[in-house]
């Protein structure tokens, strides 16, 4: 199976990640501990996958905001998951 290789933009200090679902208070956690460790995007997701293996990292895309990530547990948003 081919996996796709994403490119992250780079991030000059710890990133601020919003975790997905925000109800899961243990993820939430582990999300905040590992964005306050000043990793990139890369490396954060790697280090969320060694605990949550279906997790992903996205930067937001939107131009013009301030620079916000977000961490799916599930590796993915889904209709009814607290954000």
């Amino acid at each position: 199976m081919h996996q796709s290789v994403r490119s992250f933009p780079a991030v000059p200090w710890a990133l601020r990640v919003v975790a997905v679902p925000s109800s899961d208070v243990d993820f939430a956690r582990y999300v905040r501990d590992l964005a306050g460790a000043h990793l990139d995007g890369p490396v954060l997701e790697a280090r969320i996958r060694l605990r949550y293996p279906r997790a992903r990292v996205h930067p937001n895309d939107l131009s013009g905001r301030d620079a916000v990530w977000y961490a799916y547990r599930d590796g993915h948003w889904e209709p009814g998951q607290s954000s």
